[in-house]
This record gives C-alpha cells, sequence and structure tokens, in this order.
C-alpha cells in the first residue's frame, strides 16, 4: 500500500525507505538477500506510478564489457530488459537479474548511473526497433569456472534428466549444456559450473555413471565463459565468425 508514502510525498517531504528488507507470509520482518536494494527501489518505483527507477552505484551505467578488464569500453546509452537479464545473468554485476525482472514485468524503466558523477547513465528499458541496429550489445568474462564432461552416455530419453536431477539434490548450479550425438546409442554431455561447485558435482555424476552406462567422466579447472549478448544477433550474420577470430588471433 503506498497511499502513506504518497501523503507525506504530496506534502513535500523526503521519504526513505530501507531496502533489502520485507515481510514474509507469517509477518516477519525478513531480508530480500542478494540485489535486495536494488530490487526494493524497483518495486517502489512500480508501486508509487513512477516513470522510471534510478539506480546509483560506482559506475556510470552499464558497459559494453568489464571496464576492469578492458579500458576502452564503451558505455550504452539504451539497453532492453532482455538483454540486461542475459548479461546480469553472465556475471555483469552491476544491476541484480530480481531488480531488472521486477522493472520489465511492472514496466519500470531503470537508470542506471554514477553516484558521484551529474551525467546520464544507462537506460534499462523495452526493447525497441532501433536496437537491433545494433548488433552485440555487451560481452562478459566468468572466470573461476569448471567444465564437467560425460563421454559414452547411452543415447536414451530420460538419462539427461537423470543426470541434472542428481546435480540438483546436490545443489549444483548448471550454467551451459552441451549434448552431441556421436552414434544412435551414445552421446556426450558436458556443462559449465562454477568452480567452488566442482567437488560436489563430481559426487554427484559419480554416483550416476553406471545407471545412464557412462564410459567415462573428465572434468577441468582452468575454464573461463566469454558472452556476447544483443538482440542484433537475431538478423545479422558473421557474428560467430568475428568472435573466434578474435579469439584466434589472440591465442
Amino acid at each position: 500500500d503506498a497511499e502513506r508514502i504518497h501523503k507525506q510525498l504530496d506534502k513535500g517531504r523526503i521519504v526513505i525507505v530501507a531496502g533489502f528488507q520485507g515481510i514474509d507470509e507469517n509477518e516477519n520482518i525478513t531480508t530480500l538477500g542478494r540485489g535486495g536494494s536494488d530490487t526494493t527501489a524497483v518495486v517502489l518505483a512500480a508501486a508509487l506510478g513512477a516513470e522510471q527507477c534510478e539506480i546509483y552505484t560506482d559506475v556510470d551505467g552499464i558497459h559494453t564489457t568489464d571496464p576492469r578488464i578492458f579500458k576502452n569500453a564503451a558505455k550504452i546509452e539504451q539497453i532492453s530488459y532482455d538483454e540486461m537479464l542475459e548479461l546480469a545473468s553472465l556475471g555483469a554485476g552491476v544491476i541484480y537479474t530480481r531488480a531488472v525482472e521486477c522493472g520489465k514485468n511492472y514496466d519500470v524503466k531503470i537508470h542506471v548511473r554514477s553516484s558521484t558523477e551529474e551525467k546520464e547513465g544507462t537506460i534499462i528499458t523495452h526493447e525497441v526497433p532501433q536496437m537491433e541496429g545494433v548488433v552485440v550489445s555487451g560481452a562478459t568474462v566468468q572466470k573461476d569456472m569448471a567444465k564437467i564432461g560425460l563421454v559414452g552416455v547411452d543415447n536414451v530419453p530420460g538419462n539427461a534428466a537423470k543426470i541434472f536431477a542428481c546435480l540438483a539434490k546436490a545443489k549444483v548450479v548448471v550454467n551451459d549444456i552441451v549434448q552431441t550425438e556421436v552414434s544412435a546409442k551414445k552421446a556426450n554431455l558436458s556443462f559449465m559450473i562454477g568452480i567452488s561447485d566442482l567437488a560436489a558435482a563430481r559426487e554427484a555424476v559419480e554416483r550416476i555413471k553406471e545407471e545412464v552406462n557412462c564410459e567415462s567422466i573428465l572434468a577441468r579447472d582452468d575454464i573461463a565463459e566469454i558472452s556476447v549478448v544483443g538482440v542484433g544477433m537475431r538478423t545479422h550474420y558473421g557474428v560467430a565468425d568475428k568472435m573466434f577470430s578474435a579469439l584466434a588471433k589472440a591465442k
């Protein structure tokens, strides 16, 4: 109920609301978890009918990649909710996914801007046609990743479900999944995880190995993941070519 806040605003007062906390179904005060302050701000903006929610942070907006790694990273003036959700899920830590999801669900524009400089930041909003003119909006790098591969799994329906059910039971968060059919009877399956989950994931797949008739299990802990994001890739070709050519050139 935003009525109390509206009354104070109508009196010309500045209203300060604590972020990062809420009330559960039993009316106990609880925290909202990671990104709770951003989420609080966006939900308040929606409840108050605000045109946009401004998130002040230590950077001047969303960049095409991490400016701490690549000094020539450019600031993005406008990005869609879906692109931002993708970037956030892939490691871009400027704003958390729940806040962006709330903005999308309640049609609240989010303006990410600097808390130390008076200049425009990045607007997160619904996709507009001109966004497709920008082929790649951003790139992310996730370090401290690991990869597990199951070689020669029986190629029958339900085996992948068994493997990932076992991983879920072990509370392992799985990122990218690749399954390749090597014959009519066998398939290879690999997936990416955070390196902190490697031991638990390895134990989980070892338990299911015989049930899915897996020939061998491979694990690597020296993996980094690079991702490119952009709605324009739906209508433009050659992005993968340029990406892999750049990686090959850099060896």
